[in-house]
């Protein structure tokens, strides 16, 4: 029997990671391991051995990749989650340095979501970070008046890789006030109804998503509601004192309307 203690290479301090390896067949390959333990030397001692995240989670765009870097400790248990629920695919971990026990661990998303990594040992020590990826905001928002008492609202849908958007929540304030959820992630264009001419209305818009989360506000310039142009059914009759305009009256729900 051969009893081999294997320890990470360019190794220069006696603290680090071992393994420990007991083959058992003739030719002392990999293919018949009995015994193959892992042994941690300096890294339980009080300046080590409870993990520790540093930076918190980080969010590669180009990548679609979060990443969290833990350190101080083996990382025995690594766990990604997405709104509290298990993420198994597309994680990794790679032991960056043996003899402080740096970790980088990454995991490839797909989704909006509030992610958390969680790392422990059986030290038992345990560290956590979070990171919420939030909708991108709809860009390109406009705001014209369509009638007496209506605005379309248009605008051009986030462009992200991320899935989640389920629609978009139209505010408004002015001579009113209420909101309108607007299905549909590729949607570009409502238009409010019911509001009050002759009032100036504050428009803005946010993108939403299927966990709650919403993009920042993107607000509209101000539209106030004019009244419609009287509308002439015959051309003026002029006399030498008088003018007689004959015509549809506009309308205008918020007063009167004058010439």
């Amino acid at each position: 029997q051969r009893v081999e203690l294997r320890r990470a290479n360019n190794a220069t301090s006696p603290t680090g990671i071992y393994r420990c390896e007991i083959p058992t067949n003739a030719v002392h390959d990999d293919t018949d391991i009995s015994v193959r333990a892992t042994v941690y030397v300096g890294l339980y001692t009080s300046a080590g051995g409870s993990i520790s995240i540093s930076g918190g989670v980080t969010f590669d765009p180009s990548q679609l990749t979060l990443t969290c870097i833990s350190t101080g400790g083996p990382a025995t248990t690594v766990t990604w989650t997405r709104d509290s629920t298990t993420v198994t695919q597309g994680t990794e971990t790679v032991l960056n340095d043996p003899v402080t026990a740096q970790y980088t661990h990454t995991l490839t998303v797909t989704a909006l979501g509030t992610y958390t990594c969680t790392v422990s040992n059986d030290k038992p020590s345990s560290a956590s970070a979070s990171i919420t990826l939030d909708p991108s905001p709809p860009t390109g928002v406009t705001a014209v008046q369509r009638g007496p008492t209506s605005i379309e609202v248009t605008w051009n849908p986030p462009v992200s890789p991320l899935n989640g958007i389920t629609g978009y929540e139209i505010s408004y304030s002015g001579g009113s006030t209420g909101s309108v959820n607007v299905a549909g992630e590729n949607t570009n264009s409502h238009t409010l109804t019911g509001l009050t001419n002759g009032r100036t209305y504050t428009i803005s818009i946010v993108a939403t998503s299927s966990t709650d989360l919403v993009s920042e506000s993107v607000a509209t310039t101000a539209v106030r509601l004019v009244p419609s142009a009287l509308v002439l059914h015959t051309s003026p009759t002029v006399t030498s004192t008088t003018i007689t305009i004959t015509g549809s009256v506009p309308r205008w729900l918020s007063g009167d309307w004058a010439l």
